[in-house]
């Protein structure tokens, strides 16, 4: 009774800071839509919850239970031992010797990589809300979910602008895309990754737009990147020039396409000659190894959804030979021959749709939306394309595939929905919103 308490508590919370707070007020979008977008988000984390309790049972596994579970050794010390969990929980002197049993315990602390990601982030992220939620489950749910929503509005708003006209199908590709929907929509690392992402872009956009100077904005980006970077910095890393272009061409600059494209080429090769001081790796070393240790991972747990491709080498060679086969695993994998549980049949279906809404924006190109001064659209696509890239050059697992794309995809699709055009994508279809409302 308790955890049901609770977390009708945290939805009826989260429902009303959607009406009240700034982010979710949207021209051409009734409020409702967003209230009707989270309830689908709670449903989604249900049917997350069903899948990892009546299909894939071994706690230890279920990517929703494990940074949660370990949550709780932290948890746990908080009455007997507080300095212990203030340590463990801010990281101030939280390598100290007396705290390995702690970490020991966990199954997920030392599953720790700078550059891919940071399980600890979520570890305590799930200790701080366990304040709150009394150790039950679902109120921490309902907690990412909200998240999740803010960051993906503040992705919608700022492809809103950029793509004027367009709502439905917006809302579509950054809301509703099934793996976006399923893997934002509980105690998982996308979660928190769309909704650092989403803050980072929205105050970055309501910052140009005021053209004045605010140590409180300032703080929002600066926290944002933080988390950001925390969580899973690679993306960070791709999406920095993506904010830079978007301040080159905000004075209306001559050429954006080839600005980005070359500012996009000149900031890789000068990450390139960086990654040895911040990796201690370079980068054709640091993808080969990070896919050698996805196919060890898939060895030892014996991964049903290894696809066994090309063995990368340590070269620039190597990857660029590999990228465009890289590039065509994360877009079309799972197909149905891989589909042997219901996730993969949930993903494979996915490739399908996203293929045939591929197909009808390409059908529906209008010659009249080509935009004169196409902005932050290429940034936009190159972000989603390297995304694509590095996800299919380490991950030859599918089920890992199938998540490392998320935070592309709204990217990768928004550019063919600036040049189609039909009239369900427009603001028309929330008549029935407006009926209610009337």
């Amino acid at each position: 009774m308790l955890e049901i308490a609770l977390t009708l508590a945290s939805v009826f919370l989260a429902i009303y800071l959607i009406g009240k707070w700034k982010i979710f007020h949207v021209d051409q979008v009734p409020v409702k839509v967003f209230h009707l977008l989270f309830i689908i988000k709670i449903a989604a984390a249900l049917a997350l919850y069903v899948i990892y309790t009546r299909f894939y049972t071994d706690r230890a596994y279920a990517d929703i239970f494990r940074y949660y579970d370990d949550s709780a050794v932290i948890y746990n010390t908080l009455l007997e031992h507080p300095w212990d969990f203030f340590r463990m929980l801010t990281g101030i002197r939280g390598q100290e010797a007396d705290l390995l049993p702690y970490y020991d315990a966990m199954r997920n602390w030392y599953n720790t990589d700078l550059v891919f990601n940071d399980s600890r982030t979520m570890i305590r992220i799930n200790a701080f809300l366990r304040l709150f939620t009394m150790g039950t489950y679902f109120p921490h749910a309902v907690v990412m979910c909200f998240l999740a929503m803010v960051g993906l509005t503040g992705i919608f708003r700022v492809l809103h602008e950029t793509v004027r006209g367009r709502p439905v199908i917006l809302i579509l590709i950054v809301y509703l895309l099934p793996s976006t929907l399923l893997w934002t929509s509980g105690m998982i690392k996308e979660a928190f990754l769309v909704f650092a992402l989403g803050t980072l872009l929205y105050q970055v956009s309501s910052w140009m737009k005021e053209k004045s100077f605010s140590l409180l904005r300032l703080f929002y980006i600066l926290l944002a990147a933080m988390l950001f970077i925390t969580v899973k910095a690679y993306v960070f890393f791709l999406f920095v020039p993506v904010v830079v272009s978007w301040v080159l061409c905000s004075n209306g600059r001559k050429h954006p396409v080839a600005l980005t494209a070359g500012f996009f080429a000149v900031y890789f090769v000068l990450l390139s000659f960086l990654s040895p001081v911040i990796t201690g790796r370079e980068v054709p070393q640091l993808i080969a190894d990070k896919q050698a240790e996805f196919y060890f991972v898939a060895e030892q747990e014996q991964a049903k959804s290894v696809v066994e491709v090309q063995r990368l080498e340590p070269s620039w060679e190597s990857l660029i030979r590999e990228a465009p086969g890289a590039f065509l695993r994360t877009l079309l994998l799972p197909l149905p021959q891989h589909a042997h549980n219901i996730l993969m049949w949930f993903s494979a279906v996915e490739n399908i749709f996203i293929l045939t809404l591929l197909l009808v924006l390409l059908l529906s190109i209008n010659r009249n939306y080509f935009p004169a001064s196409p902005g932050l659209l290429p940034a936009f696509f190159i972000f989603g394309v390297s995304v694509f890239i590095l996800s299919g050059w380490v991950t030859p697992i599918i089920g890992a595939l199938v998540r490392y794309k998320v935070p592309g995809l709204p990217f990768l699709l928004v550019p063919f929905t600036a040049i189609a055009y039909r009239s369900w994508m427009s603001a028309e279809t929330w008549s029935w919103f407006k009926a209610r409302k009337d």
